[in-house]
């Protein structure tokens, strides 16, 4: 707990790793006042200028600028921390475990899990027999690892009012059997006919959800994050809940929240702005959706997916994208938009070329560009287009691109450093839900480019690997530069007091040492949150 009689906070350690433009090399401290670095420099300097500070001293340990998560469902992940965990679940009957347990713990109602992955036990979606076997009669929802396929009973297909005679929605795909009756395994757009009937979770269990979620953040020396909408949305309206546990004085984390396609009339109707807000919460872009996912097949591609004659789903038609990107635009809201395969990436840097980001207060962004066509890699760094990744992708990922894109497409699959050194901004994040929200994972797939196992062996398309230092920007420099905001992601006299207190030297580690990394404390704002 802080001296209230202190004048300042003193953190001193072996060495502080600035990320400045000019990095004092004798810098081993950094002094905070008023939420903000007062200086930084040598510790006996420091604590001359600051007798009255309030002095933590960690040895053998690091300064680091505070990470942020550039791609997180915020909401989903934290009320995912409560529900069924089926990522480990190696084949559908371990899910229906899985699915019986948590059913036993709950009290009547819908069922509610997520993260099952055909992948895991072989490929092949799944079907509701299964499950109707294992609770007939309580409805089940469970999404993919993905969040673009949704797995359910019969009741659930009932409650919704699903048939044989529903037809697929726009963007979306009810998978069926030869009969033409609904397997329970629903595709992008079709996933919001059940959800759409799911009770919204409570104001109350939301919050503290998300503040359980952000102490486990701030143990990984995360400061700040880039929130987004999933594709469905049947949870407390995002914005009004952070503004709720703001005003408790509880929020210590820089949240910029992007809003859905849906609510872009209602943001301009509201007067929204992208970059407009406070030192906590800040409106961000409007999220669209192009295509799907690689372990769904529905990413959408130029050709067709290895041994198909399948493309995958393109989710918005290419002129209702390029209407919205325009309108938004006019309204001073910038553009973040999903594309994961080459044909949506390709679309994307197109008409985000076409409506530069000139007057707003963020670049445009892509988010995920998994598969870049060649010949379009240099055109998100002539654009300013800001290029979202997530790393940890890449280290369940490799296999599935290898087999669904084959060896070609994958050359240029999560091309992290082929799109820096042509100027692209990379911003990197986790995705969770998708993948878990520890940035060690991000760092050590953007570095090694290999599965926690170590294959393939000497790295996945190696030539693609980056510097460490490079992945460690991608965590700070390039998320502050998404949000329009340069001075974070940096230590610098004057910027708010974000940083982390790392073991050794972060810089060094090399290969699974990187996922060993401890964060043994955390400052947001001046205050320390964590360690």
């Amino acid at each position: 707990m802080a001296d209230p009689e202190a004048d300042g906070l003193l953190v001193i350690a072996d060495r502080v790793l600035t990320f400045g433009d000019a990095p004092d090399a004798a810098a081993d401290a950094v002094l905070v006042r008023d939420g903000r670095v007062a200086d930084i420099g040598p510790a006996s300097r420091l604590r001359a200028a600051a007798r009255r500070a309030e002095i933590v001293e960690y040895t053998g340990a690091s300064i680091l600028p505070g990470l942020t998560d550039a791609h997180i469902h915020l909401t989903e992940w934290a009320l995912a921390r409560r529900e069924a965990d089926l990522s480990m679940a190696a084949d559908p009957g371990q899910v229906l475990d899985r699915v019986r347990d948590a059913a036993t713990r709950s009290h009547g109602g819908w069922v509610r899990g997520r993260g099952w992955n055909p992948h895991r036990w072989g490929g092949g979606y799944p079907d509701r027999a299964g499950l109707d076997r294992a609770l007939p009669a309580r409805p089940v929802a469970l999404q993919s690892h993905d969040m673009h396929a949704l797995w359910v009973n019969g009741e659930a297909l009932r409650r919704a009012g699903i048939d044989r005679d529903t037809p697929d929605p726009d963007g979306g795909r009810i998978v069926r059997a030869p009969d033409g009756e609904p397997t329970g395994v629903l595709l992008e757009n079709a996933g919001a006919l059940v959800t759409r009937v799911l009770p919204a979770n409570g104001r109350d269990e939301t919050e503290d959800a998300v503040l359980d979620a952000q102490a486990r953040l701030h143990a990984w020396g995360i400061t700040g994050v880039h929130a987004f909408p999933s594709i469905h949305i049947a949870d407390p309206e995002p914005l009004a809940m952070l503004e709720s546990i703001r005003a408790r004085d509880r929020l210590r984390l820089r949240v910029l929240q992007h809003l859905p396609l849906a609510q872009l009339d209602a943001a301009i109707r509201m007067g929204l702005r992208s970059g407009s807000g406070g030192d906590w919460i800040r409106i961000g872009g409007i999220k669209m959706f192009l295509d799907g996912a690689l372990g769904s097949r529905t990413a959408w591609m130029l050709e067709p997916y290895s041994g198909s004659t399948d493309r995958g789903v393109q989710v918005l038609d290419a002129g209702d994208f390029h209407d919205s990107v325009r309108k938004a635009a006019r309204a001073g809201l910038a553009t973040t938009v999903h594309a994961i395969g080459d044909a949506a990436v390709s679309l994307a840097l197109d008409v985000l070329a076409l409506v530069p980001a000139d007057g707003l207060a963020l670049p445009h962004r892509i988010e995920h560009v998994q598969c870049c066509p060649p010949a379009r890699i240099p055109d998100a760094g002539l654009s300013g287009i800001t290029c979202s990744m997530q790393p940890a992708h890449l280290i369940t990922d490799w296999p599935i691109a290898e087999r669904h894109w084959g060896t070609e497409r994958a050359r240029t699959t999560y091309a992290f450093r082929s799109l820096a050194e042509r100027g692209a901004v990379l911003a990197f994040g986790s995705d969770a839900p998708v993948e878990p929200a520890d940035p060690r994972l991000g760092l050590y797939a953007a570095v090694e480019r290999m599965d926690l196992d170590g294959r393939p062996a000497g790295g996945w398309h190696p030539e693609q690997r980056l510097a460490l230092a490079a992945a460690f920007h991608g965590y700070t420099i390039g998320p502050a530069i998404a949000a329009g905001q340069p001075r974070l992601g940096r230590i610098t006299r004057g910027a708010p007091a974000d940083f982390a207190v790392w073991e050794g030297d972060p810089l060094r580690a090399e290969g699974a040492d990187l996922l060993r990394l401890e964060c043994v404390a955390t400052v947001v704002g001046g205050e320390r949150v964590h360690g």
